[in-house]
C-alpha cells in the first residue's frame, strides 16, 4: 500500500514539473504540435533549452526528430545556431520538415534520413541508423557541442539497447567541450547504455526529471574506435 502511496505522489510530481515547465516553453511556443507520448516530456525538454543556452551550445545533433526539434529550433533562431536531426522514419521526416518549413525553421535544422540498418557498434545486433548514410551526410561535422538521444525506438525488449551506438559513432566529431543527453533514462535499456558510455568516457551521467540524463565534459578529440 505505500508502495502505491508513493508512486502516485511520485505521479503528482511529475505531473507539476511538467506543468511548470509549460509555463517555462511559453515563449518558444508556435502552432500546435503532435506530443504523443514517446515525446520527450517538457520537464526534460526545460533541461535541454537550457543546456543550450547557458553553456552556448550551437552545433547540436538530434537522434529521432520529434517536438524537441521545434523547440531546439525556435531557441536557435533567437541564440544562434544550427541542428542536425536523424531520423529513420521518412513519413514522419518529410512532416516535420513541411512544418520547419511552414515556421520559416528549415534553414536552421538538417533533416538526415536514415534507415535502421547493422552496425559493428551496436549491442545484441539491435540496428542503428545506416553509418553509411551518415558519413555521406555528416561526415563532415566536426565540433558537436550537444549530442541528444531520443531515438531510434527502444521501447521493447527486443530493441532496448538500440541507442547504445549514438556515443562511439559520433565520439570523434565532439567540439572540446561537449554535452551528452539520453532520453527515457528511466528505463532498463537505457540504464544500461549509460553505465557503458560512463565507462566509455570515464564521465558521470546526472538524472534529471527522472527521465533525461546529462553528461557535460572536456573531449580531447581521441578516440578508441
Amino acid at each position: 500500500m505505500l508502495g502505491g502511496m508513493m508512486d502516485d505522489l511520485e505521479k503528482i510530481l511529475r505531473n507539476q514539473e511538467d506543468i511548470l515547465a509549460m509555463q517555462y516553453l511559453a515563449p518558444l511556443c508556435g502552432e500546435y504540435l503532435p506530443w504523443s507520448g514517446y515525446a520527450m516530456r517538457p520537464s526534460g525538454l526545460v533541461q535541454v533549452l537550457n543546456e543550450i543556452v547557458i553553456n552556448q551550445r550551437s552545433k547540436i545533433v538530434e537522434c529521432g526528430a520529434g517536438v524537441s526539434t521545434f523547440y531546439i529550433a525556435r531557441l536557435l533562431r533567437q541564440k544562434g545556431g544550427h541542428l542536425y536531426t536523424i531520423e529513420h522514419n521518412l513519413d514522419w521526416m518529410n512532416w516535420v520538415q513541411g512544418e520547419l518549413e511552414r515556421e520559416s525553421l528549415s534553414h536552421l535544422v538538417t533533416l538526415v534520413y536514415a534507415p535502421l540498418q547493422p552496425t559493428d557498434l551496436s549491442l545484441q545486433n539491435t540496428p542503428w541508423y545506416d553509418t553509411e548514410i551518415l558519413r555521406a551526410t555528416l561526415g563532415s561535422l566536426q565540433g558537436i557541442d550537444l549530442l541528444l538521444v531520443d531515438g531510434p525506438p527502444a521501447y521493447e525488449e527486443s530493441i532496448q539497447y538500440s541507442r547504445y551506438p549514438a556515443l562511439p559513432y559520433f565520439l570523434p566529431q565532439f567540439a572540446p567541450d561537449v554535452t551528452v543527453v539520453i532520453d527515457d533514462a528511466n528505463r532498463e535499456g537505457e540504464r544500461e547504455i549509460i553505465k557503458r558510455w560512463e565507462g566509455l568516457l570515464n564521465v558521470g551521467f546526472e538524472q534529471k526529471d527522472g527521465y533525461i540524463a546529462i553528461a557535460r565534459f572536456q573531449h580531447s578529440g581521441n578516440s578508441d574506435e
